[in-house]
């Protein structure tokens, strides 16, 4: 009850504040060491959700190689800084894990939204009794089938995945998903099949990459530690991906476009902050965050302009197109080309003409 009690005090207490002119705080936790592209799609997402509401405080925790001291050292930082945030968006499974072990702490009215993460365990969420969240859910189907549709002379499909509990079972649903398809190409997982089960190495990763087949494309589901379980940053993976890409790469979100990758069904980084911040909206106009049921974050069709020219691929007529290949315009009095080809060999068919009347006997 008493709890219950201190945040509606918080709830009525808000309207005075935004009237008095104190600024609002939503605090958002990264499970990354330092900015990257999903990262600031993310934060541009929920910032122009929240508008003027809400101003949006990042913190970067780091990852999979946080351990318990930077754990507390960045505890340390945020309780000296004694902010009291609306609400608390994580992003991420190391940051949803830094908001359960020390919110109450930093923040103890603060509700928790965690977003990136497919849907906690259910002890996990009945444990966190100020949380509601976004879970991202994939259609490892529906991403096969795009690969068909847009390249139905497909013959091999390379899978891309780490070790993790995660990548195993993104591997499985990828198998599940090529059984209407095994009769006109193959599934390999290089690092993963028999005889060749140590995992990969970015080294590895980057041979693998630069030698698909021509008529392969490259899956991609997601690489966070290599095989000896040492984390990969997403700055060495995009450069990666950068510089090795011999094929169309699907991915499953938006964290490596511009990349060369071709894109697929995705989970948006600025989507999923749109969404945050309209939960944080809700909060903010009395909704009981207890009563609000995790609302799924479903992928969208996004596919890169300049990568589907270099592949030769089609884009559907539904898909959002980002990266379009630049067009160089002519200029306004340049004739055009073909234009002047014919207008040459008209010039040429009627100077023949006069000349062969000239001699003509």
């Amino acid at each position: 009850m008493l709890k219950l009690a201190t945040a509606f005090g918080i709830l009525l207490l808000i309207p005075t504040l935004a009237i008095s002119g104190e600024p609002l705080e939503v605090i958002l936790l990264h499970s990354e060491s330092s900015p990257t592209e999903w990262t600031k799609s993310f934060a541009s997402g929920l910032e122009e959700g929240l508008e003027s509401i809400a101003e949006v405080h990042q913190e970067f925790l780091g990852q999979e190689d946080m351990d318990e001291d930077d754990f507390d050292t960045v505890f340390h930082q945020l309780l000296q800084a004694h902010r009291t945030p609306l609400a608390v968006v994580t992003d991420g499974r190391i940051a949803f894990a830094f908001a359960r072990k020390y919110g109450q702490e930093l923040f103890p009215d603060a509700p928790v939204i965690f977003c990136s993460i497919p849907r906690p365990a259910p002890y996990i969420l009945s444990s966190c009794k100020n949380c509601t969240g976004l879970p991202v859910e994939y259609s490892i189907q529906a991403v096969v089938d795009l690969i068909f549709n847009l390249r139905p002379e497909t013959q091999t499909v390379v899978g891309i995945a780490d070790g993790t509990t995660q990548g195993k079972a993104r591997m499985e649903a990828v198998t599940k998903a090529m059984c209407p398809y095994m009769d006109r190409a193959q599934l390999i997982f290089p690092g993963h099949e028999t005889g060749d089960e140590a995992g990969l190495d970015l080294d590895g990763l980057s041979t693998v990459l630069s030698s698909i087949p021509s008529r392969g494309v490259t899956l991609f589901l997601g690489f966070s530690e290599d095989r000896e379980g040492e984390p990969v940053l997403d700055e060495s993976m995009a450069a990666t991906l950068k510089t090795r890409i011999s094929s169309p790469t699907f991915v499953l979100d938006d964290a490596f476009m511009g990349t060369g990758i071709v894109g697929g069904l995705m989970i948006s980084g600025k989507t999923v902050g749109l969404d945050a911040a309209r939960l944080v909206d809700r909060i903010l106009h009395g909704a009981n965050v207890q009563e609000m049921l995790p609302q799924p974050v479903h992928s969208e069709l996004i596919l890169d302009g300049k990568a589907l020219a270099r592949f030769g691929i089609s884009a559907p007529d539904k898909a959002t197109i980002v990266n379009p290949p630049e067009v160089v315009a002519e200029a306004e009095n340049a004739i055009p080309a073909n234009a002047a080809g014919w207008g040459v060999g008209i010039i040429l068919c009627v100077g023949l003409f006069f000349l062969f009347r000239r001699y003509k006997p």
